[in-house]
C-alpha cells in the first residue's frame, strides 16, 4: 500500500467493512481503523433478518433504501464466496408475522396492505392456518401474515466475511486503533489521528456507529447519533423448532440452520452501557414464553447486547456535511446489516465524485430535526 492511502475508513462494523471492501474493489488503497475488534458492536448484536421489522411504518425514503439494500445482499454473498472462508448462511426462510390482540391485528393488516401496494408477496392466514405453519405457537394466536420471500443470514459471519474479503483485496485493517480526531488543512479533512500515529488520506469515511457523534464534534459537526441498547438471547433447539422467522408485536424468533434460536430484542436508551441485564433477559424470555410456550424448556446458550446508532428520525446520515475530504455513513439504527452493501455503493460514489444512484437529500447529515 502507498504511504498515504486513498481512503481511511473509521469503524469496523458492517458499514465500515463494506465501504472498505467496495472502495478496494475499485482499486483504491484503503486503511480501516477499528477501536476494538471487527464487527463486535452493533453488527454482532443483530438478528440478521433481511427486512425491517416495522417496514410499513418507515418513511418512504428509508423504505426505498431498504428495498434497494435487500436486492444487493444475495449478490454480495455470492461475490464473497471465493474471497472468504466464512459462510454467512444466507437463506430464505420466510417470516410469519403473528398477532394475539386487536391492536396487533391492526398493525399486521397495515403491513399486509403495504406489501400488496408495493407488489411484494404476502399471504393472510387464519388462526388454524397459522398453527398449521408453526404448531408451537401459542393457542392464543389469532392469525398472521406470511411473507415468504424474507431471508436471513448470520450477521457476525457476514461482517467477518466482508472484512476477510476486504483484506484479500488489499485493505489494511488496524484493530485496537481508535480514531481520536481528524487531521485538517484549511477547507478539508485529510486524515485521522490515532494513538498509534496519524493516518493521512485523500478521503476519510466516518462509519463509527454510536461513537460517530463524538468524533464529528472534532470538526464542528453536531451529529445527532446516540446509542440504543439491544439485548438478544440465544437458545439451543431442534432444527425444526421454528420453520420460519416469527415476529409478534416487536419480539422475533430467528431459527438458524443448526437449530439454534435467536430471541430479540430490547430497545433501551441506556447510554453506552452494553451490559446484559437481568431485566432484559426476563423481558425477552417472558415474551418468548407468551408467543411459543415450549421455548422456556430450550437450553439457554448465552445473551449479549449491542449499541445501535440511532438518529432522531431513524434515517441514517449519508453524505459530506459540507466538509471536503469527509464522508459520513452512520446512524443506521436497526438496519445496518441490511443497508451495509447499499451504503458501501453510496460511499464509493461519494468518494469517487460520482452522482449517487440513491437520492441522498433525506439522509443529509446537516438536516434539521423538529
Amino acid at each position: 500500500m502507498a504511504r498515504h492511502p486513498d481512503v481511511c475508513v473509521v469503524g469496523g462494523g458492517i458499514v465500515g467493512c463494506a465501504a472498505a471492501y467496495r472502495l478496494a474493489r475499485e482499486g483504491l488503497s484503503v486503511v480501516l481503523l477499528e477501536r476494538g475488534e471487527i464487527g463486535r458492536e452493533a453488527s454482532w448484536a443483530a438478528g440478521g433478518i433481511l427486512t425491517p421489522v416495522h417496514l410499513a411504518e418507515y418513511p418512504t425514503p428509508l423504505a426505498s433504501l431498504c428495498a434497494a439494500g435487500m436486492k444487493l445482499i444475495e449478490p454480495w454473498v455470492q461475490e464473497l464466496r471465493p474471497l472468504s472462508s466464512l459462510d454467512p448462511e444466507f437463506r430464505v426462510s420466510g417470516m410469519l408475522v403473528a398477532f394475539m390482540e386487536d391492536t396487533g391485528e391492526a398493525s399486521v393488516r397495515g403491513l399486509e396492505e403495504w406489501k400488496r401496494r408495493n407488489g411484494q408477496p404476502v399471504e393472510r392466514l387464519s388462526r388454524e392456518e397459522t398453527l398449521a405453519r408453526e404448531p408451537r405457537l401459542s393457542p392464543a394466536v389469532r392469525g398472521s401474515i406470511l411473507l415468504p420471500d424474507i431471508a436471513q443470514l448470520r450477521n457476525h459471519r457476514f461482517t467477518a466475511a466482508i472484512a476477510e474479503a476486504a483484506a484479500r483485496r488489499g485493505v489494511e485493517i488496524r484493530r485496537q486503533t481508535p480514531a481520536i480526531g481528524f487531521l485538517r488543512v484549511p477547507g478539508r479533512v485529510n486524515g485521522v489521528k490515532t494513538p498509534h500515529g496519524d493516518v493521512y488520506a485523500g478521503a476519510t469515511v466516518l462509519a463509527a456507529g454510536a461513537w460517530s457523534a463524538e468524533l464529528a464534534r472534532a470538526v464542528g459537526l453536531d451529529l445527532a447519533v446516540k446509542p440504543i441498547r439491544g439485548q438478544i438471547l440465544l437458545a439451543e433447539g431442534p432444527a425444526d423448532f421454528c420453520r420460519h422467522i416469527v415476529l409478534e408485536s416487536g419480539t422475533y424468533f430467528v431459527p438458524r440452520a443448526d437449530g439454534r434460536l435467536l430471541v430479540g430484542s430490547t430497545v433501551e436508551d441506556a447510554g453506552f452501557d452494553r451490559n446484559v441485564t437481568l431485566e432484559g433477559v426476563r423481558t425477552l424470555s417472558g415474551r418468548a414464553a407468551e408467543i411459543i410456550p415450549e421455548s422456556p424448556k430450550l437450553p439457554f446458550v448465552k445473551a449479549w447486547a449491542g449499541l445501535r446508532p440511532a438518529t432522531p428520525d431513524r434515517l441514517p446520515f449519508l453524505g459530506r456535511a459540507g466538509i471536503e475530504g469527509l464522508v459520513l455513513a452512520t446512524g443506521h439504527f436497526r438496519n445496518g446489516i441490511l443497508l451495509g452493501p447499499i451504503t458501501a455503493e453510496i460511499v464509493a460514489d461519494l468518494v469517487q465524485g460520482r452522482p449517487s444512484s440513491v437520492a441522498l437529500d433525506p439522509f443529509d447529515p446537516l438536516r434539521k430535526f423538529a
